[in-house]
């Protein structure tokens, strides 16, 4: 008969089972798989956990840094929201296959990053967004000579930044550290010798190479180009402008250009291309009412060129408007038609009768309701009332944004086809804490605004305040986003000099009985995908150019 076995032997056989166990760990069972499952499952993990997976081991760091998955992760976070957005504007359903897709060619503005042999670093464009989208990036300064009067033309184009000063000529400077010139030449170079301020820049992008353009106090103009691959800059021709007196503004689309001379005289000229210095005028107009602020834009298509000057009128019912002439040429420069119109209807809340003839609409003093069912009084107060002229404006069809001394915007959407020209609504921006000195927005919507103190820069996307144009809906500060440099206070100090970079070719020293404080002033240069570059004044004689670099 076989004896019973103890308790106490039980007990202790599972107490030492259990040490056993807990000796051996966790079972491992992702290290066994495959690298293609352990991608299908990394694919879908949030951020912070991929994030975490990178410091697992080298194997999950190589596997969760996969580009393709980044790829997915930036689909997911900017680009199909924002076709969702768009499609709800457009009062649109997307299709039933708007899923994700590898091909980069169906994403909406994303053709550039699907070039014949690009390779693209998604992880890198993901954090490069995601700091766009926080206002988190890096600040780097480059001290410039003593302001010259008038003051430096400074633009950005492609990775570059061309500025233009009568004493050192037109520069071109590289982006992403603007302490090194690439090129330079002197002005010197046309048939005039004696040094001539240059008044106003523009450049245009073309393959390989950029066409700037610069204006001179003395009507004439000067064709440069640079070639992006040898970063030589050359000097083409010199021309005399339709204007007796200084170029005020200028806009370039090759083989475009469009012109506004001091004594109000509106020009299109026609460059011819290669290095040959023919350029004709197609058409000459002059203009009574332009006030400054004002801007120029040009578009071309294949059938004709269309010109439009934005500028800024008082208007005695809701005081500071805009008016938008929009000018329509062929391209042997026939003019074709000449539209006009302005900003009061949409300061006031009205919307257009875009369904009567233009003689209809303005014998009307009543509006068509928007169902089409009754006539609405025009309201006696305008909603949107300004009784100062604007600081600034940027017009990127079919975007037009100004900013004002009461520390706000405006935005307007111009609405141009084949039958009519209208502003489309209007909204204020809030969010600046200081009147706002200078605004540039893009043709997508994307928009930069400096405060005049210069320390506050606000990111705008102002596709999202199309649905509240025309509403009382509020377009808040939360809607912006501020830039905040990560290193601004740690390593960058305006009273220092030894902490700001300068170019060898600009060395000089500022009598310190001169350095005192006076309002900063500043030209927002320009932004692209990756930076925004700002040209400041902080004290006398000193300007300085502001990087904010977001990679």
């Amino acid at each position: 008969m076989s004896k019973r076995r103890r308790e106490s032997d039980e007990s202790d056989a599972s107490t030492r089972k259990r040490r056993q166990d807990s000796s051996v760990g966790p079972v491992d069972r992702l290290s066994s798989l495959s690298n293609e499952l352990l991608l299908h499952i990394l694919s879908f993990l949030p951020i912070s956990s991929l994030s975490v997976c990178q410091r697992l081991s080298r194997r999950f760091s190589a596997l969760s840094g996969d580009s393709e998955l980044w790829k997915r992760q930036y689909y997911t976070q900017w680009v199909r929201p924002r076709a969702r957005r768009l499609a709800s504007v457009r009062r649109s359903s997307l299709p039933n296959k708007s899923e994700y897709s590898p091909k980069v060619s169906t994403w909406l503005d994303h053709g550039h990053l699907a070039a014949d042999g690009k390779v693209t670093n998604w992880k890198g464009q993901y954090r490069l967004r995601h700091n766009w989208s926080r206002g988190s990036c890096r600040l780097s300064e480059v001290e410039f000579p003593p302001r010259p009067y008038p003051p430096v033309l400074a633009k950005l184009c492609a990775g570059i930044v061309f500025t233009a000063d009568a004493d050192h000529g037109l520069q071109a400077w590289a982006a992403k550290d603007p302490a090194i010139c690439l090129a330079k030449v002197l002005f010197s170079k046309g048939p005039e010798s004696s040094k001539i301020c240059p008044t106003a820049l523009a450049v245009s992008d073309l393959k390989g190479s950029q066409e700037i353009v610069v204006g001179f106090e003395n009507g004439h103009y000067n064709r440069y180009i640079m070639e992006t691959e040898t970063s030589q800059l050359e000097f083409r021709s010199c021309h005399k402008g339709s204007g007796e007196e200084a170029v005020t503004a200028m806009a370039i689309s090759s083989p475009y250009l469009l012109m506004v001379s001091h004594d109000k005289l509106l020009s299109l000229h026609h460059i011819h291309p290669g290095k040959t210095s023919e350029v004709r005028e197609l058409a000459s107009l002059k203009a009574d009412n332009v006030i400054a602020p004002m801007t120029l834009s040009l578009r071309t298509s294949n059938s004709e060129i269309v010109a439009t000057i934005v500028y800024s009128f008082f208007h005695i019912g809701c005081g500071w408007s805009l008016g938008i002439q929009e000018l329509h040429f062929s391209k042997t420069g026939q003019q074709l038609q000449s539209r006009l119109t302005s900003t009061v209807d949409s300061q006031y809340g009205i919307r257009p009768l875009r369904n009567l003839p233009s003689s209809t609409k303005r014998r009307h003093s009543t509006m068509a309701d928007p169902r089409g069912q009754s006539e609405t009084e025009v309201p006696v107060m305008p909603s949107i009332l300004h009784q100062q002229p604007p600081t600034s404006m940027s017009y990127s069809h079919p975007y037009l944004l100004t900013s004002h001394a009461d520390n706000t915007l405006t935005m307007y959407l111009v609405v141009s086809n084949s039958n009519d020209l209208f502003v489309r609504g209007g909204q204020r921006l809030w969010g600046h804490t200081s009147s706002v000195s200078t605004v540039q927005v893009t043709n997508r919507g994307k928009a930069i605004s400096v405060g005049s103190r210069g320390d506050e820069i606000r990111i705008w996307e102002l596709e999202m305040a199309i649905p509240s144009l025309g509403t009382s809906r509020p377009f808040n500060e939360e809607s912006s986003i501020q830039v905040n440099p990560e290193n601004k206070e740690e390593d960058l100090d305006f009273d220092s000099p030894s902490k700001r970079s300068r170019p060898e070719d600009r060395d000089f020293e500022i009598d310190s009985d001169l350095e005192q404080d006076f309002p900063s002033s500043q030209q927002c240069v320009g932004f692209d995908d990756e930076r925004v570059l700002l040209l400041r004044e902080k004290t006398v004689g000193t300007q300085l150019l502001e990087c904010y670099d977001f990679t």
